[in-house]
């Protein structure tokens, strides 16, 4: 697989509210304007998959290793993919079979509608602040071990702002899989109500599995040319179909809901004067 810091295949996986710790602010990736009625948000993105997550056809299953990821905050649609209609060539392909996350997030931010984007690539992972001991010992957010990979057990803290109308998207490749991505579908996940007011809370519900429609799906977890198998970026056959719903997909009855992979939880937070 290969990442926005350079070429890494996910076939090395085979082989091998928030804390106030490291975050990504969206100030910093283009963020545009700020006023009184903008606010910040806190976002977790943890993956919480396990080892029965991904349904095998022999029976057993697997947990799911995501690539890094892309985010965005929005007017209007979902910038990063829309289903039903193939995909118009800004990076989804490369992100969904590849884990090229930086190509997909540069191109996703000339997106009319976008006011900041980025890339998900620094996860985290909990330990005992004190080392082993006690269950009621103090737990230390700390780099994770197969950075920039969302393995399951790790997560990526963000911190956004937005104001009335404004949606975040997220898109991450499936590792198991050919051309697969967990992510916000059409709309996005609305950060205000319809009276205006914030949203806080688990908005896990707002997620899909999608089939990119780029590469012949072959048995997630299992065929040759998946992420977490494939020996080149450019391996498997490729296709041109619109972007749809993984459960329409082939081996579709394979993959669980996105709520077993992927746990998104917002809050607003306090921003000084």
């Amino acid at each position: 697989m290969r990442t926005s810091t350079g070429t890494v295949s996910l076939c090395i996986l085979a082989v091998a509210v928030l804390t106030p710790v490291r975050r990504v602010v969206a100030q910093a990736t283009g963020a545009k304007g700020a006023s009184a009625s903008v606010t910040r948000f806190a976002v977790r993105i943890e993956n919480v998959s396990t080892r029965t997550a991904l349904r095998l056809a022999k029976g057993n299953g697997m947990s799911v290793p995501l690539s890094p990821g892309v985010w965005a905050v929005h007017t209007g649609g979902n910038p990063m993919l829309t289903p039903g209609k193939v995909e118009p060539g800004l990076g989804l392909k490369g992100l969904a079979e590849a884990g090229m996350a930086g190509e997909f997030a540069d191109n996703v931010a000339r997106v009319p509608g976008v006011r900041s984007h980025g890339v998900l690539d620094h996860p985290l992972m909990r330990r005992p602040a004190g080392g082993t001991g006690a269950k009621s010992a103090p737990v230390a957010m700390v780099p994770a071990r197969d950075a920039p990979l969302l393995m399951p057990g790790t997560l990526v803290d963000l911190v956004i702002e937005a104001r009335p109308g404004d949606k975040l998207s997220l898109a991450f490749m499936l590792g198991p899989s050919n051309d697969g991505i967990i992510g916000t579908g059409a709309t996005g996940i609305a950060l205000f109500d319809g009276s205006g007011r914030p949203v806080a809370g688990d908005v896990s519900s707002a997620l899909g599995l999608w089939d990119a429609g780029t590469e012949v799906n072959e048995e997630p977890g299992v065929g040759r040319n998946i992420g977490t198998k494939q020996g080149a970026a450019t391996a498997g056959d490729p296709e041109r179909r619109p972007v749809r719903a993984m459960s329409e997909a082939e081996f579709g009855s394979n993959w669980p809901v996105a709520s077993r992979i992927l746990r998104v939880t917002i809050a607003p937070v306090l921003m000084r004067q």
